[in-house]
């Protein structure tokens, strides 16, 4: 499982939400990189709204880290585009109802748009176990 460095480090500012600044990995590792998640249901279909798609994206992420038999423990990054900024405040919280206390680096984007004007959110990931 990563570790999570120091939450704070001299010279080093504080997280503003819930993430790990720094996340070490033993040597020995099995990595897995996801590709961007968007939220598609399993017929393909996009789903509608922004917190359905946010559940979608989460559910699979959750499928590939389970056929790999890995967990959320095991993040160790988050990469997140959305689309609108008033989707922020829903997007921790659907992240925290799924990931835990996984606490995996992370980077936030608001981005003009994704692949398909229908995307409202995409999530890369990285694990290791």
């Amino acid at each position: 499982m990563p570790k999570t460095l120091h939450k704070r480090h001299a010279g080093a500012s504080s997280p503003t939400a819930r993430y790990a600044p720094a996340l070490e990995v033993d040597e020995g590792r099995r990595w897995l990189y996801l590709s961007g998640q968007v939220g598609t249901l399993p017929d393909g279909s996009v789903a509608q709204g922004a917190e359905d798609q946010m559940h979608a994206v989460f559910t699979n992420i959750q499928s590939l880290l389970r056929s790999a038999g890995m967990g959320w423990e095991h993040l160790v990054r988050f990469n997140v585009y959305l689309t609108r900024r008033e989707d922020l405040q829903l997007f921790r919280d659907v992240r925290d109802s799924f990931i835990g206390d996984a606490e995996p680096a992370s980077t936030l984007l608001i981005v003009a748009g994704l692949a398909s004007p229908d995307f409202l959110v995409e999530i890369e990931a990285v694990a290791a176990a």
